[in-house]
C-alpha cells in the first residue's frame, strides 16, 4: 500500500509485519509512529528497537523479543532498520510469518525494498517513496488550514518544487513559512523564493530556464549562488546529468511513466525536462552533453579543477 493509505488501514485493524520501504525519511518515520499510535498504550516498555547490524547472525534475539509478551498492552512493537536478511536468516523466520505472535507488531524499516521480506506470508509492504504533488499540496495546505494562514497555489508548487518533492524539506520549511507568516497570515510565491533553500537540481532547472528564455544575466547569478553555497563538484554532476536527461527525453518516444521508470525518476521530473527540453534543439543539447562529457574527462584526470569544470561547461550551454 502506499503511505496515504496506511492511516484508513489502520482503522480497520493493525497487521503483524510491516515493512516500510522508500527514500522518503518523514514518510518512513511517520509510518512508524502511526503504526505505534495504534496499537501502543504503554510504548516505555512495549517497544524494542534494533538496526539491521545487531541481528547480523542471531536471528534467535529477534524471534525472542517478537514472542516476549506485552506489559500493560494488549500489544507490543518490535522495530528493526536497515534489515537485509540473508536467504538462511529468511529460513529461520519462515515459521515466524508463517505464523506470527498475535500480541507483536513488527516494523522493518528499509529504504530499499527487501524482495526476500516482502514475498513472505503476512508481511505489509508501505511504500514510503516521495508522494506526488497532490499528496504533498494537500499536506502544506492542511497546516496552513490549522494556523488560520492563507498558503497560495502559487507558492505551494513553488515550496514542492523547491523541495524537490522531499517531504522532510518540506516539513521544515513550510513550518519556517508559517512561522513567518504568523497567524492570520499569507504566504506567497515571493516568500517562499526569500525564505527557502533551494535544492541543486531545482536551482539548476531555474538557471536552464533562464538560458531558454535568454535571461543570460540572471542564469549567470543563479549558479554563481550555487557555487557559492556549494560543492562544484556535485554542481556539475547534476548539471552534466541534468543536461543527459533532457537530452534523452527530447528524443525519446515513450510515456513519461516509461520516461521516468527507465531513468528512476518521478514523473514530474521527466515533465518538467520535456518542458525544458522543448526550448532546445536535440542537436544543442547534444552539444551540450558532449562538451559536458569532455570537461567531466578533464576533471576527472586532473586537469582542470572542479569550478573550472562547472565554468567552462556553463559557457558552453551559454552559447551552445
Amino acid at each position: 500500500m502506499k503511505f496515504k493509505e496506511l492511516k484508513k488501514s489502520l482503522t480497520e485493524g493493525v497487521k503483524p509485519v510491516y515493512l516500510m520501504t522508500g527514500e522518503d525519511f518523514f514518510f518512513l518515520e511517520r509510518s512508524v509512529s502511526l503504526v505505534c499510535d495504534a496499537c501502543l498504550s504503554q510504548p516505555e516498555f512495549n517497544l524494542t528497537k534494533f538496526e539491521g547490524k545487531d541481528l547480523k547472525g542471531d536471528t534467535d534475539k529477534l524471534i525472542s523479543a517478537l514472542l516476549s509478551y506485552p506489559f500493560l498492552s494488549d500489544k507490543r512493537v518490535v522495530t528493526v532498520r536497515d534489515y537485509y536478511p540473508t536467504a538462511q536468516e529468511i529460513r529461520k523466520l519462515a515459521s515466524y510469518f508463517e505464523n506470527p505472535c498475535e500480541t507483536t507488531v513488527l516494523i522493518v524499516v528499509d529504504a530499499e525494498k527487501c524482495d526476500a521480506l516482502a514475498g513472505q506470508k503476512n508481511v505489509t509492504v508501505v511504500d514510503c517513496s516521495k508522494g506526488d504533488f497532490s499528496l504533498l499540496a494537500g499536506w502544506i495546505r492542511a497546516c496552513a488550514k490549522k494556523e488560520n494562514v492563507d498558503f497560495g497555489d502559487k507558492a505551494v508548487a513553488a515550496l514542492v518544487d523547491y523541495c524537490q518533492s522531499d517531504m522532510t524539506r518540506i516539513s521544515l520549511e513550510t513550518e519556517k513559512l508559517l512561522a513567518y507568516a504568523g497567524k492570520g497570515g499569507v504566504v506567497t510565491e515571493e516568500d517562499v523564493s526569500a525564505l527557502c533553500a533551494k535544492e541543486t537540481e531545482y536551482g539548476i532547472y531555474e538557471a536552464v530556464d533562464h538560458i531558454a528564455f535568454r535571461r543570460y544575466e540572471k542564469a549567470y547569478e543563479a549558479f554563481t549562488e550555487m557555487l557559492s553555497e556549494g560543492d562544484g563538484q556535485k554542481l556539475y554532476a547534476s548539471l552534466y546529468y541534468y543536461f543527459r536527461r533532457m537530452l534523452y527525453v527530447s528524443v525519446s518516444k515513450g510515456t513519461n511513466a516509461e520516461i521516468a521508470s527507465y531513468l528512476k525518476v518521478k514523473e514530474f521530473a521527466v515533465k518538467k525536462s520535456k518542458e525544458q527540453a522543448a526550448r532546445f534543439s536535440p542537436k544543442r543539447l547534444k552539444n551540450v552533453v558532449d562538451k559536458l562529457a569532455g570537461y567531466d574527462s578533464l576533471f576527472k584526470s586532473g586537469e582542470i579543477a572542479a569550478d573550472s569544470a562547472v565554468w567552462n561547461g556553463i559557457f558552453e550551454i551559454l552559447i551552445g
